[in-house]
């Protein structure tokens, strides 16, 4: 793994849960972005190659990035792809508790991704129905639901 790849990594993993949003808005988003902006688009592509590898926080901490900063990447990766990839990778309910209300707008630009790239549709069903069990509110799971019946046509 690229040592800058490992550096961000370790970074993230330093962040305490227990941090203030605007730690995330104002340190470690900015941090993040600017290492980011000076990748190149191979290095970016190599970069969320790995991001795919890691654990749910970490998983977690980039899709709420991406999502926050609108952060445009340069490779063959779209953000909207990456972002969903998070998503269906995450199997930890609180993450994906936080982060499943902005999914409908990701997938729904699933159109503009580029064709050699797979979206995980039957493993973000299954974080989708993962949620469901443990929401309360009716309206949320309504969502989740006619989230999944659109993944599914």
């Amino acid at each position: 793994m690229n040592d800058q790849f490992l550096e961000i990594k370790t970074y993230i993993d330093n962040i305490s849960s227990y941090d203030s949003s605007e730690n995330f808005e104002y340190d470690h988003f900015p941090y993040l972005k600017n290492i980011l902006d000076h990748f190149t688009a191979k290095q970016q592509d190599d970069f969320i190659e790995e991001v795919f590898k890691w654990e749910d926080h970490q998983l977690y901490f980039f899709a709420d990035f991406l999502d926050f900063t609108q952060f445009i990447l340069k490779g063959k990766y779209d953000s909207s792809y990456v972002f969903c990839e998070c998503f269906s990778k995450i199997n930890n309910v609180e993450y994906l508790r936080y982060i499943y209300i902005n999914l409908e707008m990701y997938l729904m630009r699933r159109k503009f991704f580029n064709d050699d790239l797979i979206l995980s549709v039957d493993d973000i069903v299954n974080n989708l129905y993962l949620l469901i069990n443990h929401l309360r509110d009716e309206n949320s799971i309504d969502f989740c639901l006619k989230m999944i019946e659109n993944l599914k046509h």
